[in-house]
């Protein structure tokens, strides 16, 4: 006879230090400079943005709604998988696994690309609170839905200040993700996150989203 794990078990939030070394990281960095860089959207949305220089109170013209304040500024570049970028996906898939049968025990299929995000000074670049998956309900989810987030930290925290990657918890409690260069860090996609605002030097990251069957 099997026991079902106990909830206190599983945390819905687990990171694992020093998971990429500095040589990764530096080789990580060096491979983006190459690969086009997009401002990120939020969900795919198709606002139409005001034609006007940029401003921190920069806002997005919805015509039903009218103006609406932006919810990110972020640039962003997209690494797939190939030859060159076979080994950090090996290397995270793995990490997936063991993370996943020892704290989450989620029904898991697939990882999504991986988006190497940039949070600049100039812009004060931020995140506001959002959840990585949506309702569970929605048409998109049907079959399958995010259920598992990571976000790698690639940047040295003496480096840049502010950007601090906060969770709020369903029972209302703050946690902030420790910002140790290498830290990966998993949580459930249901949670609500934030990227404060960069408010000096630049900050690195690369996250991704684990996928899976719905409940149904």
């Amino acid at each position: 006879m099997y026991l079902l794990r106990q909830n206190e078990i599983a945390h819905p939030i687990h990171w694992t230090e020093n998971f990429l070394l500095d040589n990764e990281i530096e080789t990580i960095i060096k491979y983006t400079e190459n690969l086009s860089v997009e401002e990120a959207k939020i969900g795919g949305n198709i606002l139409e943005k005001e034609k006007k220089e940029f401003t921190l109170d920069y806002h997005i013209k919805n015509p039903d709604i009218g103006n609406v304040p932006r919810k990110r500024i972020t640039n962003i570049k997209w690494m797939t998988l190939n030859d060159e970028t076979n080994w950090l996906y090996k290397k995270i898939i793995k990490e997936i696994n063991r993370v996943n049968q020892e704290n989450f025990d989620l029904v898991l299929k697939f990882v999504e690309n991986l988006q190497f995000s940039e949070y600049r000074e100039d812009h004060q670049g931020f995140y506001s609170k959002h959840d990585d998956c949506d309702r569970k309900e929605s048409l998109k989810n049907f079959v399958d839905i995010r259920k598992l987030s990571f976000s790698i930290q690639l940047t040295d925290e003496k480096e840049y200040k502010g950007g601090e990657l906060i969770f709020h918890m369903h029972n209302g409690e703050e946690k902030v993700a420790p910002k140790s260069k290498g830290t990966i860090i998993f949580f459930n996609s249901d949670i609500v996150h934030e990227v404060k605002p960069v408010k000096k030097g630049v900050r690195h990251a690369l996250v991704s989203w684990v996928n899976g069957p719905n409940l149904r």
